[in-house]
């Protein structure tokens, strides 16, 4: 479901037809102005990077100031939820074009074990709003107690309750966990097949397991399952040294990449049409202000040169 892409389409068309209005109106020659009818794709990013020390309030003016298209947050437990509300709240009243568009749920099984109880209590509280359900997980122990087969069980559990309640679920890759890569993920959706599931594709993890060289695979690959696509600056080499380093090598602001994204931009417009797009920010060192504004100004330059609008 893409939700800022269908309003601003909309409001594109109504500003077109405005304008036309306006020329009979007073004689103008319509086809002798100029009008800029394509607008980049909305752009969300996440409540960290920075953003998660700050109030509510302050986020929202931030990223509505800045045109970002909405947000994704924490929904484990109450006052992750809570908080959540208050994005949502702001978002009837003053942001016609700002949507909570998922609540992720990070799990280690060493935590947590294969309960889910904390993912039925955020579809619970989510059912209804037209939000997604992100799930990773993560074997830290390594032991061999967390099969496929177990991890199987689990998701298609969440599954099924979020189907109930008319949830998508999103399977969501990432690097050190059980689903590193889309195509790993793909594999448990193409395997489960429900409507309610779908995957990520994410470039800093993708690059992270050595994958940029078969992205293009990878998206036609998946392209039946895409629910959601991640941009981030990268540097061309990655440092390695620790889970750190690689992600500070792979998620940077946009004007910082040192690795090219027009390739990204052009697979994410053939196979992003439908789907919400975003910019992951995780534990940015930049204030946020700064690091949004700059990635913001080159998400709208690498739009306008692949030719990624609002439909």
């Amino acid at each position: 479901m893409v939700k800022s892409t269908r309003k601003m389409s909309q409001i594109n068309k109504l500003k077109l037809i405005s304008f036309i209005l306006g020329c009979l109106l007073f004689g103008l020659d319509a086809k002798a102005q100029t009008y800029d009818k394509n607008s980049p794709r909305g752009l969300y990013t996440y409540d960290f990077g920075g953003l998660e020390k700050m109030e509510v309030e302050t986020i929202f003016k931030t990223l509505t100031d800045l045109n970002y298209a909405g947000i994704v947050v924490n929904g484990r437990g109450e006052s992750a939820l809570k908080r959540l509300d208050k994005y949502l709240e702001l978002s009837e009243k003053n942001g016609e074009n700002f949507e909570v568009y998922a609540a992720y749920l990070a799990h280690r099984f060493d935590k947590y074990g294969f309960s889910d109880a904390d993912h039925r209590a955020a579809i619970d509280h989510i059912a209804g709003k037209g939000i997604d359900l992100w799930v990773w997980c993560k074997d830290k122990n390594q032991d061999g107690s967390i099969t496929d087969e177990k991890v199987e069980h689990w998701i298609q559990g969440i599954v099924d309750y979020a189907a109930s309640k008319n949830v998508k679920v999103i399977l969501y890759s990432h690097y050190g966990t059980h689903f590193l890569t889309a195509l790993d993920a793909l594999k448990l959706v193409e395997k489960i097949n429900s409507p309610f599931l779908g995957l990520s594709i994410n470039l800093s993890h993708e690059l992270r397991s050595d994958k940029g060289p078969i992205l293009e695979e990878t998206f036609e690959k998946s392209k039946n399952h895409i629910s959601t696509i991640i941009i981030s600056g990268s540097n061309i080499e990655l440092d390695r040294t620790s889970l750190g380093t690689m992600n500070t090598s792979t998620v940077k602001s946009l004007e910082k990449s040192e690795y090219d994204l027009i390739p990204f931009m052009k697979l994410t417009k053939k196979y992003g049409s439908e789907v919400p797009l975003g910019f992951i920010n995780f534990k940015m060192s930049e204030d946020p202000k700064i690091y949004l504004k700059n990635t913001m100004k080159r998400w709208i330059e690498l739009c306008n040169e692949v030719g990624l609008y609002e439909n």
